[in-house]
């Protein structure tokens, strides 16, 4: 059985998934990888390859759409699709960082930490 792509399954990686919340405003390539590294503090750094490729599947996957293409400047935005995928998302990285967080606090090491 072929192996499914990570898109076509609902499931974000991290770059996907940070594209998807620049785009929560419509946006150009060059400005979704200033709002990443911006969100990021700097520590998530996107190159036009990437970001390109990125874009490529997140449209194939109809989780974004081009909105306009003046020759100079792709603008894209998210669809109803994309928005509730990162809706579910959101969801569930929270509760990763809730697991994150309570396993950490039932370590010994870690009952004096607040994160």
């Amino acid at each position: 059985m072929p192996k499914q792509d990570y898109y076509q399954q609902g499931q974000l990686t991290d770059l996907a998934y940070l594209v998807l919340v620049s785009l929560t405003t419509p946006c150009h390539g060059y400005l979704i990888m200033n709002k990443i590294e911006e969100v990021t503090e700097g520590n998530v750094s996107i190159g036009p390859a990437s970001l390109y490729t990125t874009l490529k599947k997140l449209t194939q996957a109809k989780f974004i759409q081009l909105l306009e293409d003046d020759g100079n400047k792709k603008v894209y935005g998210l669809t109803d699709n994309g928005y509730e995928t990162l809706k579910i998302e959101i969801k569930k990285r929270e509760r990763y960082a809730l697991y994150g967080r309570n396993a950490i606090k039932e370590n010994r090491r870690g009952a004096h930490e607040e994160i």
